[in-house]
């Protein structure tokens, strides 16, 4: 028996395509609302960037599960791998758990639940244009974290922009200009015009934002992220690559030369130049660091398998501290992603974080060729590196405001920045 064709393969026989799934109101000013607050208002929002993503993600999960009749939420890779990690350390806090509120510990990742409404929410929307969109966000997001670390220095007159605020802190401050700084180059493949140079002013507007804010991790960050952008964005590689290499070495020089990122970044070069020489470094922040990271080496060896749990992630390294060196575990992290999981949850902490670490790559990697495949690649790339680089000497993906981020920034990337909407 001959079947009958769909209407979409006549319509796609016919060379037409197929209408745009109709949006309400409510479900344009949600989108809206999410990428405002995680690209455009993150740098001025600080930690409460994180209370109101998750306000708004529980609205479109709300949203949709009304809707749930007319409206298909889709179930894929990324919300699979999502929900397996929050699965694994859930699981972890079960073990460990020693009363009812050490198993709350894991809502701050609670964001990783719902990656599937926010996937929907996106796609939805996807059309060829977005990823424009995206990097015109971006761009206003970086101005606005210049805006919020020159009131801090010049306002408020503070050694470091963010230094001792209620809202944000330089390193916190720092890193999210860094990712969305960086998340404007963007614009620069999406746009064909001579207009495509503005977007480099991303970049630049970060770096002026870990100047201010002294934040040497950022600094450390930089160059690598331009490697990246420089890599996955421009056409010519060996070209792109001369030129990023030279821009990184001309800030490092202008950086130590004039002192242009303050005495706290321009000690970064004597720190490097110590432990490259294997001598114990001067500064006392990066002395702090090498002491957590060992007695946080043999609290994971006592706790292998699930971990100590994350209330008591501090006090876990107490027995492997000297006298005088108890007052570090007063510290709110040991300022190592990995190794914040891994005392925390054990070898499935280990899991989660790469698990994290790899899911907006390699679900691109997986995702249709279309014409914003290069730039989604550049976003997914720019957030896994981002998130490793920075978190080694700090917290990134075990803290709740960059974890946040990072669901909503892959769901955003995965989804949005797509040519075919579903």
């Amino acid at each position: 028996m001959n079947r009958v064709p769909r209407a979409d393969e006549i319509e796609a026989g016919l060379g037409l395509e197929l209408p745009a799934p109709s949006l309400s109101s409510g479900e344009t000013i949600l989108r809206r609302a999410v990428l405002v607050v995680a690209i455009g208002l993150s740098c001025v929002l600080g930690y409460f960037t994180t209370y109101v993503l998750l306000v708004l993600i529980v609205l479109v999960a709300a949203y949709f599960w009304l809707r749930r009749s007319s409206i298909a939420m889709p179930f894929d890779l990324p919300a699979k791998l999502f929900l397996g990690a929050f699965a694994l350390l859930f699981i972890s806090a079960l073990v460990t758990a020693q009363q009812p509120v050490d198993i709350l510990q894991t809502l701050n990742f609670a964001a990783m639940l719902f990656y599937a409404p926010l996937a929907a929410l996106f796609r939805r929307a996807a059309t060829p244009a977005n990823s424009r969109k995206i990097a015109d966000f971006a761009l206003v997001g970086a101005a606005a974290g210049l805006c919020v670390s020159l009131y801090f220095t010049y306002i408020e007159g503070l050694p470091r922009a963010g230094l001792g605020s209620f809202f944000t802190d330089p390193i916190r401050l720092s890193n999210t200009a860094l990712i969305v700084g960086f998340f404007a180059m963007i614009g620069a493949a999406a746009s064909s015009s001579y207009q495509r140079f503005i977007y480099a002013l991303g970049p630049l507007l970060a770096l002026v934002v870990i100047f201010a804010s002294g934040s040497r991790a950022a600094l450390i960050a930089f160059p690598v992220l331009l490697f990246v952008a420089a890599l996955l964005l421009v056409k010519h590689k060996w070209l792109a690559i001369g030129v990023s290499l030279g821009l990184a070495v001309g800030f490092a020089v202008i950086g130590y030369v004039a002192d242009l990122a303050g005495a706290r970044s321009s000690t970064l070069f004597e720190i490097l130049g110590r432990l490259a020489g294997g001598d114990n470094p001067a500064d006392l922040g990066t002395t702090i660091r090498f002491i957590l990271y060992r007695a946080g080496s043999f609290a994971f060896l006592e706790a292998p398998v699930f971990g100590h749990g994350w209330s008591r992630l501090m006090s876990s390294i107490l027995p492997y501290l000297a006298v005088y060196e108890q007052v570090h575990a007063q510290l709110p992290h040991l300022h190592n992603d990995a190794l914040n999981f891994a005392v925390a949850a054990g070898i499935f902490g280990i899991a989660v974080y790469l698990i994290l670490l790899v899911t907006p790559v390699l679900c691109c990697l997986r995702s249709p060729r279309d014409s914003q495949y290069r730039t989604r690649l550049y976003g997914c790339s720019l957030l896994s590196i981002s998130y490793f680089v920075l978190g080694l000497p700090d917290t990134m993906l075990s803290f709740t405001l960059h974890n946040t981020l990072y669901v909503v920034l892959t769901a955003m990337l995965l989804n949005y920045c797509r040519d075919e909407a579903v």
